[in-house]
Formats: C-alpha cells, sequence, structure tokens
C-alpha cells in the first residue's frame, strides 16, 4: 500500500511548529519516527493533508537525569537510547524493560518515547485497509455511530497498546506539552481518556515535548512484563508493570503501584494493589490478593489477538510475577 498524498513539513524550531499546528491543527499531524503513523495513513485510517516532522527541532533528542530531580526524556529520544542508557538500567530497569520489548531493534532505533506515548488505539475492526472497512458498517473510531467490535456498542473499545506507558505511570511520570498559547504539565497518567476513539487528552495543536519521572528513593525496584503471540515485533495483548519501594530486612512495602495495559482503552493503575500492600510485608498470600485485584479490573474484549479470556488470566499471572521479582530482588541502595 501507498502513502496517500501529503504535504511534508520541517519546521526548524518549536515556535515555528507550534504556529504551523495552530494555524492547520485540524489537517496535520505530528511525526517523528513515523512507525506507527505511516502504516495508519497507508491503511487510510489517517489522511492528513500535512505531516509536521520534529525531527529539526533542537533539544528534544535529549535524555537527562539529575539525583534531586529525577529522569527528563525528550519526546525525540529513540526507543532503543532508553533500552541502552546506563543510568535508565540501574534506576528504572522498568522503563529498560518495556523499550527492550518494543517491536524489533530496527523499528527502536527509529521510533521514539512521544511516538510510542501517543501510539493510536488499536482494533481487528480500525487496523484494516480502507477496502476491508468498506465491507461494514463505519466504526466510531472512524466517525461513525456503532462498535463492530461488540456488535452495535455505542462506545469505541479500540486498545491502547504501547509498551512504555505502563512503566513510567507506575513509576509516577508526567509530561510536557506546548502550544501557542504556553504550556501545561500533566500526568501521565491522566493523560489517556479511556475513549478508544480519541485516547489522549493532547490537542491538535499541541506538541507532547517531554516526560519528567521522578527521581527513586532507595530500596526500589521497578518490573514490566509483557505477553504478546510472537516474540518478534507483536504490540502486546497484554503488558504489566510494577513499582515497590521497600524497607528492613522483611521489605516491608512504604509505596507500591501496579499499572496494567494493552487489556483496555487506556494503561489502568490498580490503585486498590497500592493500598494492599502498603505496610506491609509481601507474603504469597498477599501476592495473591494483590493478582486477584487486578484480575478482576482488568476487562479485555475479543478485538485484538488472543482469547480475551486468556489476557484477563495472563494479567493475573503476570501481577504475581512482578511482585514475585520484587520480593526476591536483593535491596538496592541508589548511589
Amino acid at each position: 500500500m501507498r502513502l496517500p498524498d501529503l504535504q511534508y513539513v520541517e519546521p526548524r524550531s518549536l515556535q515555528e511548529a507550534c504556529h504551523f499546528l495552530a494555524e492547520h491543527s485540524g489537517e496535520s499531524r505530528i511525526v517523528a519516527g513515523g512507525t506507527d503513523l505511516f502504516p495508519s495513513m497507508k491503511q487510510r485510517t489517517v489522511t492528513p493533508k500535512y505531516v509536521v516532522s520534529l525531527c529539526s527541532i533542537p533539544d528534544l533528542d535529549r535524555l537527562e537525569f539529575d539525583e534531586s530531580s529525577g529522569l527528563r526524556i525528550g519526546a525525540s529520544v529513540k526507543i532503543r537510547s532508553l533500552e541502552k542508557d546506563r543510568v535508565i538500567l540501574e534506576k528504572y530497569p522498568a522503563i529498560a524493560e518495556a523499550a527492550g520489548e518494543v517491536a524489533s531493534w530496527q523499528l527502536r532505533e527509529m521510533g521514539t518515547a512521544g511516538g510510542n506515548l501517543n501510539l493510536e488505539t488499536r482494533c481487528f475492526y480500525y487496523n484494516q485497509s480502507d477496502f476491508w472497512r468498506s465491507c461494514r458498517p463505519t466504526c466510531i473510531k472512524m466517525g461513525g455511530e456503532t462498535c463492530n467490535a461488540v456488535g452495535g456498542g455505542k462506545k469505541c473499545f479500540a486498545v491502547f497498546s504501547g509498551d512504555l506507558a505502563p512503566a513510567l505511570i507506575a513509576l509516577g511520570a508526567s509530561i510536557k506539552l506546548v502550544s501557542v498559547t504556553g504550556e501545561r504539565a500533566l500526568s501521565l497518567k491522566d493523560y489517556y481518556t479511556g475513549d478508544g476513539a480519541k485516547p489522549i487528552m493532547r490537542q491538535p495543536q499541541e506538541i507532547l515535548v517531554r516526560i519528567d519521572v521522578p527521581p527513586v528513593a532507595n530500596n526500589t525496584y521497578s518490573c514490566y512484563l509483557k505477553y504478546r503471540i510472537r516474540r518478534s515485533i507483536d504490540f502486546p495483548v497484554a503488558d504489566v508493570a510494577a513499582f515497590v519501594n521497600v524497607e528492613g530486612p522483611e521489605k516491608t512495602v512504604r509505596e507500591a503501584r501496579v499499572v496494567i495495559g494493552a487489556v483496555g482503552t487506556k494503561p489502568q493503575e490498580i490503585e486498590e494493589i497500592g493500598k494492599l500492600l502498603a505496610g506491609k510485608s509481601m507474603t504469597d498470600t498477599l501476592m495473591e490478593e494483590a493478582a486477584e485485584l487486578a484480575f478482576k479490573a482488568a476487562r479485555p474484549i475479543a478485538n485484538t489477538a488472543s482469547s480475551f479470556s486468556y489476557r484477563k488470566k495472563m494479567i493475573k499471572v503476570m501481577v504475581k510475577k512482578v511482585l514475585r521479582q520484587a520480593l526476591d530482588a536483593p535491596i538496592r541502595e541508589v548511589s
């Protein structure tokens, strides 16, 4: 399949990009690596008049760390860089693990952190050719009035399948958005709407420029696990990220966050798990209770690979696994 006709725009500054998007917001799409946008354009699920590249804007590809302020990831930082960075591997292993699970290494050399956070939601009934979709009623995500995945539903159930978001949410990340009207900071957890048709809070004229991850305290652990059909370039069909901060030889939990993904329209923090674990030493019984909470919260439907029931079961298995790894891992002092 070929790309539709388009005009490629390559602004040289963030200000220039913001002004162009303000003028053409309804007919433009931002591109950095293009690993998600260009396949979607070939399928004609999106057909922007303008493709606005961020590649020539300085500083968006900066990756910085400071002990007091934490990790700063520019939106144009390559996913491969997150996978290999020494500081991330040492202090934020869940980010490195999630980055290493994205597609193939060739795509990770092209794809960017900002692009992965802004992935379009996916669905068997949406991510198809224009000809294939013409054989069914127009779905909600394409501007219609019905969800083909649930046989006439009035809500879009397309799935968010990004790898980085669950890990970053578990670590308490926030983002910075910029437009001609100024800038705003937003918790990454609140960036996702839960609406499959309009999955993110970013306005068409806004640019995601940075991800900020807080510094990690002593005795912390983070992990990301992914279930996919093939060990190749598949999107996750279920994934789990966890952050645990413990103290003492009994590893009493001071703080914990568990986030599940790829089983709904947005990454979902299971807040009940954090409340359950706080102030307690993890036991097999406690981990089973936490996994059961995640199992109940996961509500996949049959609009992506694997059965919805198996994906739901895998969430439970993976939550137990990440908590078990936290329990078995040696206490790590952050230097």
